[in-house]
Parts: C-alpha cells; structure tokens; sequence
C-alpha cells in the first residue's frame, strides 16, 4: 500500500484541534482527572512538538482511551511520564512482524504510551485471494499486557463494538493474543474524518443531510441496544470514499463507566460536545449522544460550532442560543434546536427519535387525509400484482456491502411503517433506498404499489382537482417520484378543463 493511501483508523486517535483541544476525564463522584491544557502534568509528541496534559492519576486510563498518532494526523499524544518505557519498546513488535502467524503488521498508523495501531494484512484473505486483505489492529503490549485494567478494557471494547452490527458503525472482528501481547482488529477505512469534511463547505452543502440521517441512524442502532457513546465528535465520524459515514471510537473509556464494571468508573468528554449532564458527572444517558448530534449537525450545515466553541455550561451560563441556520426546512431546524437544549429533558430521548423528527419520517403528506391514508392502504392489496419494468444501472450485488445493508433496512423499515399505517413513513423509506440505488427492481416494486393505491384514492377523493393537485405535487417532491408517470399524468388529466 503506497504512502499516498487514504487509509485511517480514527477510532484510535484523538484529534487535538481547536474544538477539542482539552479531553477532560472525571471519576465516578464528578472530580477532574485530566486538567485544561498548560495547567497540569505535560507530555509532549516528539515528533510535533505538542503538548497533552496528562496527570499521574488518569494516565493509564487516558492511555488506554488516547492513542497518538503519526506526526501529519494532527494528533495528540498521551503519555505516561513515569510508568511506561514508551511505546516503541513496549509494544515488542513493528512493521514486518507476524501477529498469530496471520496478521503481517505493514504500517504503524499510530502509537501511545499503551501501544499501537497497525495496517495489516491478513494472510488468510491473501491465500483465498479475497479482494481486500487489510485490517487494522489495536493493541496493547509490555508492562500494560500484565494490567489487567488495559486487558479487560480492550476485551470489553472489543465485545461492545462486536454488537453494533450497523453499517454507520465500524466493523469489529475480534479479540485475541500474540505472547504478551493483546490485540483487536478491525476494519480500515479509507477516507476522511469528518472534522476535515466540516472545513469543505461546497462539499458539506451537498453532502450535509444524508451525513446527519446516516449518523443517527448508526447512533440510534447502539441506542436500541443500550449503548451511549458519550464522545461523539467530528474527529470520531469517518466517511469512507465511497461515502458512507463510518461513527468510531465506542471505545475504552466507555466501557470503563458503570453498570457492575468493577475496572473503575471513568468517563472521558470532549469539552465541546459535552453535555452538561456530563459535565455534572450525570449516569449516561443517549441524550447525551443527540447533544452532540446536534452540534455536529450545525456544524455541517455552518461550518460553524453553535456555541463559539465553548462548552455546554459555560454557554447555558451566558444564555447563549443558537443562530437559526438558513435554507433547510423548519422541521430540520427543530430537531437540531431541540438537540442543542442545555436540559436534558428538553432534548430528544435518544438518536431514533431524533433521525424520526429531523429526517421527517412519520410527517402526513400535506392534503392527504386520515381518509385517505385508510383507502390507499386497502387498494395496496388490489395493485400487489403489479411488476416495475425498469431495472437498475449497476446490479444490487455489485454494491458495496454498506450500501447493500443501508437499502435493506431501509426496505424493512418502509414494511414496518407500512404495518403500523405510516404512509409518509413508508414513502421516506423507500425514497432513501431509491437515492441509494435508483431504480432498484423490489424498491419499485413497492413504490409502484403506493404510487397507484394513493393515485386510485386521489381520483375517487371528493376534494377540488386543485386540492388533488396539491396532494400530488407533495408526492412529487419525494426525489423518487419526481418523475412518476403515473402522477404527472394524473396530475395533467386534473388540470384539463374537463375537470374544472
């Protein structure tokens, strides 16, 4: 692979730019462990000449959560000024060495006082010829591979991310040991992190909503499972090239905090996107997540963060407000707004019911009536026949599989919604499967059905033809259906002056 390769695992780094320049950690009764830059401990990157503050007590700990990287990644290093003999002779293995006789390590993407990050490839997939040998591999090694802290920390790590089978969430493939020497691998990405994207604003105008759904919806997956990350960041947000947001880093300090975890209870926040529940030492709770979701989203819209940077209790303290941000629908506006609330009860509950409100899933087209929702769902049955007869450009098998798992919830979704007589849900689900793979045989399949169920209720309405036409232009505005003949025919008939 040529140093010009894209290739990047933030999960395990931390970023020191402006918006998250002090990591502040605090212990189960609220007290600082890791204290703002220039006013603790310092150990400086060799290799930039940056400083991370580090303190005696949180070191390990801040170690086992912050793994510096390279010098060109504008990474921060945390390292143990008194414990550790250093990285590079802890870790025991290096480029070319041989992991389980499978895992050849080809470049260090990042190091710390705990360990390190490899590219690697899997000998395995190249003896099967598999198309993308490459992993990468987080591991711990010298005097940390006996603490039993940074070992259980790793494993559970490895354990949480193994359930966060989502498309917007890192692969995790396993936990496993060389000697001494412990490790985790993982899927590499290629890409950019987000905190780089945020400063492209042409990309970000274009880009800025399907990244906001994307995230959510990954964040709302770990939600359904009783998983907070509590250090959502642009830095911990990757989009691969390929686009697809890749959410990262549900790491160690997280496993570190509560519930029967008897390895201490330490909760690391990035200043910036914290709450200030967690600023108060607060039990986590997902709401804390959408905090966070809501800045990132201001940020992609703006280029902006909404409080000039400055943490959450600092700015519920000026009563600072956000700006309302131009040029997207009220409905997006007030599902990032409410995100930004300071209180926790005023923000939504968790990152699904967020995605619900700001993607506008469950909205009833505007005209369409209770009525009418309940005559298309009865007329669906009567269209099921139906078949579409144009197929995609590229075969649903040549997706890549993140696109292929995004279409198929998105599809099962749209059923749900279907189920529970959520028309508009069921129209926004199949209109993002479409965006994903336009075309799309089963897709519309399941368009075509509503398309005709909802034109046969439109036609035997009693309403005016220009409310009827009103009702179809709403439908027209879905990016799947701009072009439906079958609407802009009707719509034309309901324009003649034979139906005046």
């Amino acid at each position: 692979m040529s140093e010009q390769d894209k290739t990047r695992v933030s999960t395990l780094v931390s970023p020191a730019c402006d918006d998250d320049a002090t990591r502040v950690s605090f212990d189960a009764k609220g007290t600082e462990l890791v204290s703002p830059r220039g006013e603790g401990a310092a150990g400086v990157d060799a290799n930039n000449d940056k400083t991370a503050v580090v303190n005696d007590e949180a070191t390990q700990l801040s170690d086992a959560t912050e793994l510096g990287s390279k010098a060109g990644d504008n990474t921060a290093f945390f390292i143990d000024e008194g414990g550790s003999n250093g990285a590079g002779q802890a870790v025991g293995f290096d480029v070319g060495s041989v992991l389980k006789d499978r895992f050849r390590l080809e470049k260090k993407l990042g190091e710390g006082g705990m360990g390190a990050v490899f590219l690697a490839v899997d000998e395995r997939k190249l003896e099967a010829k598999h198309k993308d040998p490459y992993v990468a591999i987080k591991l711990i090694a010298g005097d940390f591979s006996q603490d039993p802290l940074a070992y259980i920390a790793l494993q559970r790590e490895t354990d949480k991310s193994q359930k966060l089978a989502h498309p917007n969430i890192i692969t995790v493939y396993d936990f496993d040991r060389d000697g001494d020497v412990f490790f985790m691998t993982m899927e590499a990405l290629k890409g950019r992190t987000l905190d780089e994207i945020i400063n492209d604003r042409a990309h970000c105008q274009r880009h800025a909503r399907s990244y906001i759904e994307a995230l959510a919806q990954g964040i709302a997956y770990a939600h359904k499972r009783n998983i907070v990350h509590s250090d959502l960041k642009p830095a911990n947000i990757f989009v691969t090239d390929e686009g697809v947001i890749k959410v990262l880093d549900f790491g160690i300090a997280r496993a570190l905090y509560g519930g029967g975890d008897d390895i201490g209870e330490v909760v690391g926040l990035t200043p910036g996107y914290a709450s200030c529940e967690m600023f108060a030492a607060a039990p986590p709770h997902t709401s804390d997540d959408v905090y966070a979701i809501g800045i990132i989203a201001y940020q992609l819209y703006t280029g902006e963060h909404p409080f000039a940077k400055k943490k959450a209790t600092l700015a519920r303290d000026q009563g600072l407000k956000p700006k309302r941000i131009k040029g997207i629908p009220l409905y997006q506006w007030q599902a990032i707004n409410s995100a930004l609330a300071f209180d926790r009860d005023a923000r939504c509950p968790d990152a699904g019911q967020f995605y619900r409100q700001f993607s506008g899933a469950g909205r009833r087209v505007k005209q369409l009536s209770v009525a009418l929702l309940v005559v298309v769902l009865s007329a669906i049955a009567f269209f099921a026949v139906y078949e579409p007869e144009i197929g995609p450009d590229i075969p649903f098998s040549e997706l890549p599989v993140a696109v292929q798992q995004q279409l198929t919830s998105h599809l099962a979704e749209a059923d749900l919604a279907l189920k529970f007589g959520d028309i508009n849900g069921a129209l926004h689900y199949l209109d993002r499967a479409y965006v994903l793979h336009p075309h799309n045989r089963e897709v519309m399949k399941k368009l075509d059905r509503l398309v005709a169920a909802m034109s046969a209720a439109i036609i035997a309405a009693s309403a005016e033809p220009k409310q009827r036409v009103q009702q179809i232009d709403e439908l027209l505005k879905y990016e799947s259906l701009a072009q439906n003949p079958e609407l802009l025919g009707l719509k034309k008939s309901l324009l003649s002056p034979q139906s005046q």
